[in-house]
C-alpha cells in the first residue's frame, strides 16, 4: 500500500505544547492531545487470558524497537515512567508522547509522513526563567531535528524536522487570541494590553503583553498547578495520572476544603508573581491550560478574577489554545505561499 505523503495544501509547520497534563501538537487544522502518561508495558504472559486489560485504551508507541505505552492507561499497561519535572522535554518517554500526538493528527490530516517540517514547541514561564535551566532544555532539544521513524498501534508513521523554535507556552495562547484562523490579527486586538494566566499540570504561569511588546513587570510563574490540588485530595496509593484521568472523567469528587485551598494557593502565586490587587488595567485577561478546562475549577478562579477587575476570555478550548497559537506562529514565520 501507497504512502500518503503531505500534499502541498498542508504547510509544514508543527505547533508543539509538552505540558505535563498533556502532550498537544497542531498542524494545520488537525490537533493531537494525549495525556502525558508513559510506561513500558509489562509482559504477564497468560496470566491475563480470558480477561480484559484495564489499560487496553492506552495507545502504544514503537520506535527503535522500544515500545511504550502512552496516554491515558498507560498506568494500567506497567509502571508510570512520566518525569514531571523541566528536563525531561528530550526523553525518549516525552518523544513518545510526541509521536502518539502526531500520529492523532496524521490521521486526521490523512497522511503517514511530513517532510522538512519547522516546530514551534512552547515552554513554561519559569523553566524559561531560570538561565541555567533553560540553556540546558534548549540545548537538548537539538536531538528533535532530523528523521524521525515510529510506529503507533502497528502504524508507520515519519516525520523530519528541520527548524525548531521555542517560544513561552501562555505566549500561544495571547497568539491564538491575537490571529484569525487567517492568521490575520482580529480587529484592535495588536494594540490591546493582555494579560495570560496558564494553569497547567505542573505549572501556574503568567504573561502579559501590550502591543505586542512583553510586560516584564508581569511575567512570573509557580509550580502551582493542578498537579497541587490533586495532591491535597486523597490518593489512595493513587498515582497522579490516574487522579487526572478520573478528574477528567468526572469520576473523581473534588471536596470544597481541598478546592477552596488549592484557590488560595493559586490567588497567592498571582499576586506574588503580578503584585496585582486590580486587573482593570488589561483589556482582557486570558485564561487557559487545562485548569480552566472544567467547569467547578475554571469557574471558581475566573470568578475571583472578575472580582478583582479582570475581563476574562476564555478560548473555545483551553487545552488547545496554546498549542493553535504556536502553530499560527510558525505559519507566519514560516509558511510559503500556495
Amino acid at each position: 500500500m501507497a504512502k500518503k505523503i503531505a500534499t502541498p495544501t498542508i504547510q509544514p509547520v508543527i505547533g508543539r505544547d509538552p505540558g505535563a497534563g498533556n502532550e498537544k501538537i497542531r498542524i494545520d487544522k488537525g490537533y493531537g492531545v494525549i495525556q502525558s502518561a508513559v510506561s513500558v508495558p509489562r509482559n504477564i504472559g497468560k496470566a491475563g487470558m480470558g480477561m480484559k486489560s484495564a489499560g487496553s485504551h492506552a495507545k502504544l508507541v514503537t520506535v527503535n524497537d522500544h515500545t511504550f505505552a502512552v496516554g491515558e492507561g498507560a498506568g494500567d499497561r506497567g509502571r508510570l515512567k512520566s518525569s514531571m519535572d523541566f528536563s525531561s522535554f528530550a526523553s525518549p518517554e516525552r518523544n513518545a508522547l510526541m509521536y502518539a500526538a502526531l500520529a492523532q493528527v496524521f490521521d486526521q490530516l490523512e497522511i503517514t509522513e511530513l517532510k522538512e517540517a519547522k516546530m514551534v514547541i512552547g515552554l513554561p514561564v519559569p523553566l524559561l526563567e531560570d538561565m541555567q535551566q533553560a540553556e540546558a532544555v534548549l540545548a537538548s532539544l537539538k536531538s528533535l531535528y532530523g528523521d524521525h521513524s515510529f510506529e503507533v498501534e502497528g502504524k508507520p508513521y515519519h516525520v523530519e524536522i528541520t527548524a525548531i523554535e521555542a517560544l513561552a507556552q501562555p505566549v500561544g495562547a495571547y497568539l491564538d487570541w491575537l490571529y484569525d484562523d487567517n492568521i490575520q490579527p482580529r480587529a484592535g486586538a495588536s494594540k490591546a494590553e493582555v494579560m495570560v494566566i496558564d494553569g497547567g499540570m505542573n505549572t501556574l504561569d503568567v504573561y502579559a503583553l501590550k502591543a505586542g511588546r512583553v510586560l516584564n513587570t508581569f511575567v512570573g510563574g509557580a509550580e502551582t498547578g493542578v498537579r497541587r490540588l490533586l495532591e491535597l485530595l486523597a490518593t489512595n496509593g493513587h498515582s497522579i495520572f490516574e487522579l487526572d484521568e478520573d478528574l477528567r472523567s468526572g469520576r473523581l469528587k473534588v471536596e470544597s476544603g481541598a478546592l477552596n485551598s488549592y484557590l488560595n494557593e493559586v490567588l497567592s502565586a498571582l499576586k506574588t508573581a503580578t503584585d496585582l490587587k486590580d486587573y482593570r488595567r488589561f483589556d482582557t485577561v486570558i485564561l487557559t491550560g487545562g485548569a480552566f478546562s472544567g467547569k467547578v475549577l475554571g469557574e471558581k478562579i475566573k470568578t475571583a478574577l472578575i472580582q478583582k477587575g479582570a475581563n476574562p476570555t476564555l478560548p473555545v478550548n483551553p487545552i488547545t489554545a496554546n498549542v493553535s497559537g504556536l502553530w499560527k506562529y510558525g505559519m507566519k514565520k514560516w509558511a510559503t505561499p500556495q
